[in-house]
């Protein structure tokens, strides 16, 4: 048989069987540490260490949110989280502002929200995903 020809069928063959046995299953690497240690790894980096009261009195500090919160006198103030990242406080009369993501005050309500609905504490009823912030 002509060595060209044979090492061709070869060839041929095995890219048939490449092609029809499954891919071989990754494997992973020395680590074997479980799935629970590492979600609570990641979900606990966004955590804010303070307890809701200290996030409370910061962002009644806060000049944008001390600003919103003497300009709506007499109405219930909410916080809400939006899909890219940033906030924004709402007030019952309609009022609202939009503070964006990359600003302190954005995290400080960030971390005030992800607390409240951590505890439980403070979900508005009338406005699903909004925390009642009270003065």
């Amino acid at each position: 048989m002509n060595p060209v020809l044979a090492s061709n069928v070869i060839s041929l063959g095995k890219a048939l069987v490449e092609k029809i046995t499954p891919p071989q299953p990754a494997q992973l690497n020395g680590s074997s540490k479980s799935f629970s240690t590492e979600l609570n790894k990641v979900t606990k980096i966004g955590e804010s260490s303070c307890s809701l009261s200290s996030l409370r009195a910061d962002l009644l500090q806060d000049p944008e949110v001390e600003s919103f919160i003497s300009a709506n006198p007499h109405t219930e103030i909410y916080f809400q989280k939006r899909a890219d990242g940033s906030t924004q406080i709402l007030s019952s009369s309609g009022s609202s502002l939009s503070i964006d993501k990359d600003s302190p005050t954005n995290q400080l309500i960030t971390d005030y929200v992800d607390r409240c609905f951590k505890e439980g504490k403070n979900l508005s009823p009338h406005r699903p995903g909004s925390v009642l912030f009270t003065r």
